[in-house]
């Protein structure tokens, strides 16, 4: 039996190492961390969902170490970008530097396992302070998930899972959703899986578990001990 995992916010930098202890000890040697673990639980056959904040690298150059270390480890891997994903310009560019055992969504989807999976980089939850840019992007990016939704459609038969990769919390810590969640929900969405908080203070508020129809995972790297978190079974 195939299993499904989740894992955010990687943040490697082996061209040009980042040291992220600076921000917190927990970081100190977090890649060898992730190996561990995820070589601890992942098996060869399972699917591991990464949404977004993968590398730190700025150019595909710089990325190509980044990429090799997530190729070694087992499991077939679906990534979508986060804020910090800088080198992720359009996918048509990223898809042809993939390892074998990776595939990547933006704006559209795939299936692999069994399971349908699509993916934005997603954007920041509006609020009343917001900026006209906040604005600009959470309606560019749920344009780009409505789009990644009908292509899911066209790819899924009644009874598959239908997985959204959004980095940013589709929540605020006060419970209020963004457009994103509207859409999650009539489009009979299975999980959405997300990233990008990296604060304990934080952790304690982000959405875990299902609201309304839609089951919602917080997988920052962090935030789950550096280990991939179980989605489900198949």
């Amino acid at each position: 039996m195939a299993t499904v995992w989740g894992i955010a916010d990687l943040h490697l930098s082996f061209a040009r190492p980042d040291r992220r202890e600076r921000y917190a000890a927990r970081w100190r040697d977090h890649a060898d961390k992730i190996e561990a673990e995820w070589r601890t639980v992942v098996q060869r056959d399972d699917l591991i969902l990464i949404p977004g904040d993968i590398s730190m690298a700025a150019n595909h150059r710089d990325l190509q170490p980044d990429l090799t270390w997530i190729d070694r480890l087992p499991g077939t891997k679906v990534l979508s970008p986060g804020n910090h994903d800088r080198w992720w310009n359009k996918v048509e560019a990223i898809r042809p530097m993939l390892r074998r055992s990776m595939r990547a969504v933006q704006g559209d989807a795939l299936k692999a396992n069994g399971v349908v999976i699509c993916g934005v980089r997603g954007a920041a939850v509006v609020r009343d302070e917001s900026t006209d840019a906040d604005r600009k992007a959470e309606e560019t990016e749920v344009a780009a998930l409505t789009n990644a939704l009908e292509a899911a459609h066209a790819l899924r038969e009644s009874s598959e899972p239908l997985v959204v990769l959004w980095h940013y919390p589709p929540f605020d810590q006060r419970m209020r959703p963004s457009k994103c969640v509207e859409l999650l929900e009539s489009n009979r969405v299975t999980a959405c899986v997300y990233g990008h908080l990296h604060a304990e203070s934080q952790w304690s508020t982000a959405v875990q578990g299902v609201v309304g129809t839609v089951r919602y995972h917080c997988v920052a790297s962090d935030a789950i001990g550096f280990r991939p978190l179980k989605l489900m079974s198949l």
